[in-house]
């Protein structure tokens, strides 16, 4: 799959059909779009591309406001390959380009610099200076300027619109397991694994402390978790998440127990996926009494994982 920083280097491509997005987490309505971009592209036999920006456009034009990503933008892109596209434009969101009308942005850069033959969006797409443009202006101007317009969505499940915030609202709140149903996968955290204060080693449990490069942490609490090793080996495990009340630590961190497992992880970028929440964080009387609630954490784990 192609990846493209600079768009002026985007040369002609067979009939390019384009998925238009954030793709925040890359979740089932993302991928109904991007399955009917390649849909369109393959009757023509021709090319599906997504284009997404970098950073995202809150996080430009409101950075103390703006929420936290469910995925980062590596990860975003391992998603987006996987839908099977034939490639990804990354636009570098400046203020410059937040000043580009709806207009300008489809005329200047969908069209003059991509050649766009059709697009692809959701159903509450907005773009252009000011979001003004959206998914009814889209299909206007594809008849204006002689495009296609595919407009998808809103998907549910459960009873919910999915959308990026409110899978960010259900991670906040600690329901990783319906929030994976939104998602299609399990949420994760990726990130590399650094040395902590051996906690878990002294009582018997010994944990990978993960430095999380994602933004959308879930709260402070225990979970029934997977960890992806470099090369996609996964290994059941169960995760704490907070500041070790028991002890007094200020730091929040994030440990994980792999069961069955006794290598050496310092270092190594890893995947920890969330499949259901087991409780929430205790303070406990004595490090002999936490010992006893993790062993019960690790039995539920079993059972989440098991069924899972």
């Amino acid at each position: 799959m192609e990846i493209i920083h600079d768009l002026d280097s985007f040369g002609p491509r067979p009939y390019p059909v384009l998925a238009l997005g954030n793709f925040d987490g890359v979740h089932i309505g993302h991928r109904a779009i991007l399955k009917e971009a390649i849909a369109r592209a393959r009757n023509a036999s021709g090319s599906a591309y997504a284009l997404t920006f970098d950073p995202l456009p809150a996080k430009r034009l409101f950075p103390d406001r703006a929420p936290p990503t469910l995925v980062t933008l590596d990860d975003k892109l391992e998603l987006l390959r996987a839908a099977g596209l034939d490639g990804v434009l990354v636009i570098d969101f400046t203020l410059e380009l937040s000043r580009v009308s709806a207009t300008e942005f489809v005329r200047d850069y969908l069209l003059g610099k991509i050649g766009a033959r059709a697009v692809v969006v959701g159903h509450s797409v907005s773009f252009g200076h000011k979001r003004a443009g959206n998914a009814a202006a889209m299909v206007a101007m594809g008849r204006e300027f002689g495009f296609d317009t595919v407009v998808v969505g809103p998907v549910t499940t459960d009873g919910l619109e999915v959308s990026s915030t409110k899978i960010r609202e259900l991670i906040g709140a600690g329901d990783v397991k319906l929030a994976a149903r939104l998602l299609g996968r399990h949420h994760f955290l990726s990130g590399s694994v650094v040395h902590g204060r051996a906690r878990g080693r002294k009582l018997g449990f010994p944990t990978a402390n993960l430095a999380s490069d994602t933004e959308c942490i879930p709260p402070d609490g225990v979970y029934a978790t997977r960890v992806v090793l470099p090369g996609g080996t996964i290994c059941p495990s169960v995760s704490n998440i907070g500041k070790n009340p028991t002890f007094d630590e200020a730091a929040r961190t994030i440990e994980a127990y792999l069961f069955d497992f006794d290598r050496d992880l310092y270092g190594e970028r890893i995947k920890l996926e969330f499949v259901e929440r087991i409780r929430g964080e205790l303070k406990f009387e004595s490090p002999q009494a936490l010992a006893s609630q993790i062993a019960s954490d690790l039995a539920r784990a079993r059972e989440i994982l098991a069924r899972a």
